[in-house]
């Protein structure tokens, strides 16, 4: 039997809606752009990728650094390779080509779909075997408004749609994000749970300051309250043992992971196979924090069924994600890429299982939310 070889990568730009606007710490958006990567085999497979962020804001890159670096410097490494050696053809690209981590994520969520598809096995299989088959989601409140976001947690637990949330901060002052924080906690206290994620825009003093608040009021965990540079900062919140500290932004790479665990700068890890460069070091790290007795969420850059898909075999083969994860990606968008969009039941989403990621393509949306040329 001839092995299949990488015969060519196409990229194209999409921009699908969503069904509310979405407030992050530095804007607010109406919909979500993505790169839809498909990588060819020789054996006639095509695997399918998506790269997406939250935006510029968060780590430099954008869809469209994501394509221009896809097309002209990581294509020319990869065409020909064989994609049975994924891990050694990233090694390739990771010594050329600096940072880019989510282009690189996209790249090889590509390669491991049709890899999979090859051998007729889905992509968990590859990274080690599945864990669980099941995943807790987490909704991320973020109508811009307290009231929005009790009223909207509500309604979540009402349908039976959501049981936990967590609160995207950092648009207003420390002090006053704080205390509506806590207003939001006090209004669904007796609903569900909360966490919440300031995207790393709060001071230390500030934080410090709040975390008995935080505590009283039933706060799950705060994710990335200082900037990400702020290791330091982030140790001394996590020796306060009020609530746990999550790192995100802080926590990007293998490096970084270590860095943290030697600080005790952390409680949680927040992993994300687009910020670390991929599922292979996504579940790296989580083995890292797993030798240190740090337990793992798993945390989404909105992906839409592609990239969410991903991102469940990943964690589906993670011992210690015991803070499940924020996968609502495909819920948030308004129409989704794939002919059978991901299963969400009791407030929990499937892990697929068939070959490759287990989702498919339908051309017809990827033409409808094709981004014109100008």
């Amino acid at each position: 039997m001839i092995k299949p070889t990488i015969e060519h990568i196409t990229t194209e730009l999409l921009d699908v809606p969503i069904k509310r606007p979405h407030q992050f710490s530095t804007t607010k958006v109406t919909s979500k752009s993505f790169v839809l990567v498909k990588v060819t085999l020789t054996n006639g497979t095509v695997g399918i990728g998506e790269g997406t962020t939250p935006g510029i804001w968060w780590n430099g890159e954008s869809v469209e650094t994501m394509k221009l670096v896809i097309d002209a410097y990581m294509t020319p490494l990869l065409q020909g390779g064989d994609p049975s050696e994924i891990e050694a053809l990233m090694q390739i690209v990771d010594r050329r080509i600096r940072g880019n981590t989510f282009a690189k994520a996209a790249i090889e969520m590509a390669l491991y779909d049709a890899l999979g598809k090859t051998y007729h096995v889905p992509v968990h299989q590859l990274l080690g075997g599945q864990c669980q088959s099941r995943i807790p989601v987490r909704w991320a409140l973020a109508s811009g408004t307290r009231e929005g976001d009790v009223d909207e947690a509500v309604k979540l637990v009402s349908s039976g749609r959501y049981t936990a949330f967590k609160t995207k901060s950092g648009k207003e002052r420390p002090s006053e994000d704080a205390r509506r924080n806590v207003y939001i906690a006090e209004g669904i206290k007796n609903h569900a749970a909360l966490g919440i994620d300031p995207n790393g825009s709060w001071d230390r003093l500030t934080t410090m300051t709040w975390m008995d608040a935080f505590f009283e009021a039933g706060i799950e965990f705060l994710e990335q309250p200082l900037p990400p540079a702020d290791i330091a900062g982030m140790a001394k919140l996590t020796a306060m043992k009020r609530v746990p500290v999550m790192a995100d932004e802080s926590m990007q790479s293998l490096h970084d992971a270590l860095r943290i665990v030697q600080a005790d700068a952390a409680d949680i890890f927040s992993l994300k196979i687009h910020k670390s460069g991929g599922m292979k070091n996504t579940v790296k790290i989580a083995g890292i924090a797993e030798a240190a007795g740090i337990s793992c969420f798993g945390g989404t850059s909105l992906e839409s069924s592609i990239g969410t898909a991903a991102a469940l075999h990943a964690y589906g083969s993670i011992l210690n994600l015991d803070y499940g994860s924020e996968l609502f990606g495909p819920d948030w968008l308004a129409d989704d890429l794939v002919e059978d969009p991901l299963v969400m039941k009791d407030g929990c989403i499937l892990v697929p299982d068939k070959p490759g990621l287990g989702v498919k393509l339908n051309e017809a949306k990827t033409a409808a939310y094709r981004r014109k040329e100008t």
